[in-house]
């Protein structure tokens, strides 16, 4: 019984270690309309919720999403000549420090592909 119970321990935080996490920094490349942007995006995540910030070229915006096993989805709007667009990201961890997915431009019905590398923690020398 007791071997059972070591067993089903050393199962449980097998499957805890492989969960991935988008928390930390992220450098994202954006592919869309035959341009590629690059923006930097901060994640906090809370089980299965996502909170965070991106920041590009126009400026940056507070992003909501959520992982779900490997798969990720996360929003986030921008100011672009006047409007305010809404980039609706979807995708998946590639690993653990790469994902890659889809990109939606509302309102203008635009889409794309995007890239994402995770920056590692700055270390203190």
């Amino acid at each position: 019984m007791k071997r059972l119970s070591i067993l089903v321990l050393l199962g449980a935080l097998s499957v805890a270690a492989a969960d991935k996490t988008l928390a930390g920094s992220w450098k994202i490349t954006l592919n869309v309309a035959g341009e590629s942007h690059e923006l930097s995006c901060t994640f906090q995540q809370d089980a299965e919720k996502l909170t965070g910030t991106c920041k590009g070229e126009s400026g940056e915006g507070a992003l909501t999403g959520t992982v779900q096993g490997e798969k990720i989805s996360w929003a986030h709007q921008i100011p672009y000549n006047g409007d305010t667009l809404t980039l609706t990201y979807t995708g998946a961890f590639s690993s653990e420090t790469e994902i890659k997915g889809d990109l939606a431009v509302a309102p203008y019905d635009v889409t794309g592909d995007f890239s994402g590398m995770k920056i590692p923690p700055a270390t203190d020398k």
